[in-house]
């Protein structure tokens, strides 16, 4: 983005006229700084540099810029900080009187951006997925499961990432906590935000930031394409299931279970009062992947008798070693109430590959 706007000045110190190619540069370059903000957060404790992505969180940005316009974050602190986790700011004054805010906003969560260490994120309320209005919060570590669907039905939308002053953000993080009007992990003295405020192209320290800005646009692109492509793996994955779920291989049982045996097991079946652990994933029809204890790296482990009906039937009827694909209509899944917070709707049809690993 910023290499291009270095060479449209190179060019044009460079050619006597404008040509049709370098004004179609001209609208590109227009087009490319509406790709992310750099803001300025100045701490009591060092300047913290800001990329905001607008690209992959374009509601998300524009309520945080907004906010910054309006001079709201001027004078709030950092109010909740743990060291292991993150450090939460943007809306308690100094003397810890929570300030007025705008209404939530969509919750963005689902943008390919992940909670990694260094990312700026949005604080919600839990239950509430879009009820993010002023507060972020700064992940100082790895926190993946802030980007999974929680009990709510979202996630935690990251809205950018740190770009310099990472090093601020680790002290902040190490400063001592306790108590304070009725809130836990409160710094003991006060680290103050003094003011957030947008870098323009105007500014001197402007091209120095931009090409950090360029360098993690860049690393995010990554992340994000990296992302897309394991998306489009697990959507093939469901297809495959499909195409055997409609092959002569699938069978169907009284209940109006569906199933297709992949590997045959060759230890014992399990019985309903057992406890198995299983590996699994699963997808809606849509091909759109619910739940997946691979994705967690671990495997489940549950009482067979009590879980919906269409898994006590179609892991009932497995083998120890086996993989099995099931169809599980909606009357032995989770019926007229659904599961919002999977995003399984009422009656929904499910598919899953279940590989059974262990009888307890």
């Amino acid at each position: 983005m910023f290499r291009n706007r270095i060479n449209l000045m190179l060019t044009a110190l460079i050619a006597v006229t404008a040509t049709t190619a370098t004004m179609a540069d001209d609208d590109k370059k227009k087009d490319n700084t509406m790709d992310f903000a750099i803001v300025k957060m100045e701490t009591s404790m060092g300047d913290i540099v800001l990329m905001l992505d607008k690209a992959n969180a374009p509601v998300t940005t524009e309520n945080f810029l907004g906010y910054t316009s309006d001079g709201f974050y001027d004078g709030t602190i950092f109010h909740r900080v743990i060291s292991t986790f993150m450090i939460q700011g943007g809306g308690f004054t100094a003397d810890m009187n929570k300030k007025d805010t705008k209404p939530g906003i969509t919750n963005e969560w689902d943008n390919g951006l992940k909670n990694d260490r260094g990312t700026i994120a949005m604080a919600r309320l839990g239950g509430r997925p879009d009820s993010a209005t002023s507060q972020f919060f700064i992940n100082v570590v790895d926190n993946d499961r802030l980007s999974q669907r929680q009990g709510d039905g979202a996630g935690y939308a990251v809205f950018g990432a740190v770009i310099d002053g990472m090093d601020v953000v680790d002290n902040i993080k190490k400063v001592p906590t306790g108590n304070k009007n009725a809130m836990a992990n409160v710094p003991v003295d006060t680290v103050l935000i003094k003011k957030v405020s947008v870098i323009e192209e105007t500014d001197d320290d402007y091209a120095k930031y931009a090409k950090m800005a360029e360098k993690k646009a860049e690393e995010v692109a990554k992340r994000a394409k990296a992302a897309q492509e394991k998306i489009a793996k697990t959507a093939a994955r469901c297809q495959d299931a499909k195409d055997l779920l409609a092959s002569d291989k699938c069978k169907t049982s009284d209940t109006g279970l569906k199933f297709v045996d992949v590997v045959e097991g060759k230890g014992e079946s399990p019985a309903k009062t057992d406890q198995v652990t299983v590996h699994y994933t699963g997808w809606l029809t849509s091909g759109k992947k619910f739940d997946s204890s691979l994705d967690r790296g671990q495997p489940a482990t549950f009482p067979l008798n009590r879980v919906i009906a269409g898994w006590t039937e179609g892991v009932g009827g497995m083998k120890v070693g086996g993989k099995r694909i099931l169809m599980i209509p909606g009357k032995l899944g989770y019926g007229e109430r659904g599961a919002p917070g999977a995003g399984i709707g009422p009656n929904e049809t499910l598919i899953f590959e279940v590989e059974l690993l262990e009888i307890k």
